[in-house]
C-alpha cells in the first residue's frame, strides 16, 4: 500500500519547500485539488519533487447529474481539460463526484445521466492513460435532492455499469453508516484509492485517524496495493500538524 496526501489538506499557499517536506516525510504521492487557484503551481511542485500525482476533479459547479445541457457540456469540457493536463504531468488517477439530482423525484433520471457521462469521461481518461475513480458521497438526509452515489448499492451499481474503479472515502462511509470492512470486501479489486480521514459519524470533519487497524486489516483481506490518501481539514491542521502527528508518522513508517 502507498501513502499519499490530498493537497486539499495543506490549503492554497504552500510553496516548493512544503512539497519537499511532504516527500521527506515518506509520502510517495499527492492528490491535486483542481478547484485550488494554485493547482497549476502544485502540479509543477509535485513534479519537481518526484511525487506521484493524482487529481480530484472539480465538482462545485460541475454537476455530473445535471439535467441542464449547457451545464453538462461545460462539465465535460472542463473535466476533459483537467484530464489532459493531468496526463502532461504523468498523473495516474482522477477522482470524480457523481453530482446531485435537482430533486429526489429525479433520482432515476439523474443516475442515467451520471452513467452516460461517466462512460464518456472514462473514454477521455483512458485516452490520456489516466484511471477515472468514482467516489462515494454523503446522502442528503432531508431527501430534498439526491446525491450520487450516496448508498453503497447505488455506488456499486454505477461502478459495475460503467466499469469504473472506486475511490472509497472512509469519512463519507462513516456518515453513510456502512461497515468499512464489509464495503471494502464488496468492492474487492474495483477499489483503486482510499481517501482517509476520521469523524464522529455525523459530520464530515476530516480529522486525523488515530487507529489504522480496522482499515489495514480490511485492505489486506483483498490484497489492496493502492494509495491511502490522507484527506484532512486544512482549517484545523497545518502541514506541520499533519507531518508531526504521531498517528500519521505511525502509518508512514509501517511496511504495508
Amino acid at each position: 500500500m502507498e501513502k499519499w496526501l490530498s493537497l486539499w489538506s495543506i490549503g492554497q499557499e504552500a510553496d516548493l519547500k512544503a512539497f519537499r517536506q511532504i516527500k521527506d516525510a515518506g509520502f510517495v504521492g499527492v492528490e491535486i485539488w483542481a478547484e485550488h487557484v494554485c493547482a497549476d503551481d502544485y502540479l509543477e511542485f509535485a513534479r519537481q519533487c518526484d511525487l506521484r500525482i493524482g487529481l480530484h476533479l472539480p465538482f462545485h459547479d460541475m454537476n455530473l447529474a445535471t439535467p441542464d445541457d449547457s451545464v453538462r457540456d461545460r462539465m465535460l469540457e472542463v473535466n476533459q481539460q483537467w484530464l489532459e493536463k493531468l496526463a502532461e504531468y504523468g498523473g495516474e488517477h482522477a477522482v470524480i463526484h457523481g453530482g446531485q439530482a435537482w430533486s429526489s423525484e429525479e433520482r432515476e433520471a439523474a443516475l442515467e445521466n451520471v452513467r452516460h457521462r461517466l462512460l464518456k469521461l472514462r473514454e477521455i481518461a483512458e485516452a490520456n492513460h489516466v484511471t477515472l475513480l468514482l467516489e462515494n458521497l454523503i446522502p442528503d438526509k432531508l431527501n430534498y435532492g439526491h446525491i450520487v452515489a450516496s448508498t453503497v448499492a447505488e455506488w456499486c451499481g454505477l461502478l459495475k455499469g460503467t466499469d469504473i474503479q472506486a475511490c472509497l472515502d472512509t469519512g463519507h462511509l462513516a456518515v453513510m453508516g456502512d461497515s468499512l470492512p464489509e464495503t471494502i470486501n464488496l468492492l474487492g479489486e474495483r477499489l483503486a484509492s482510499v481517501h482517509y480521514s476520521a469523524n464522529d459519524a455525523v459530520a464530515d470533519l476530516h480529522l486525523i485517524p488515530e487507529n489504522h487497524a480496522e482499515l489495514l486489516a480490511a485492505l489486506r483481506e483483498i490484497d489492496y496495493q493502492g494509495p491511502i490518501v490522507y484527506e484532512l481539514n486544512p482549517y484545523k491542521y497545518s502541514l506541520k500538524d499533519i507531518l508531526e502527528s504521531t498517528s500519521v508518522q505511525e502509518l508512514l513508517q509501517m511496511e504495508i
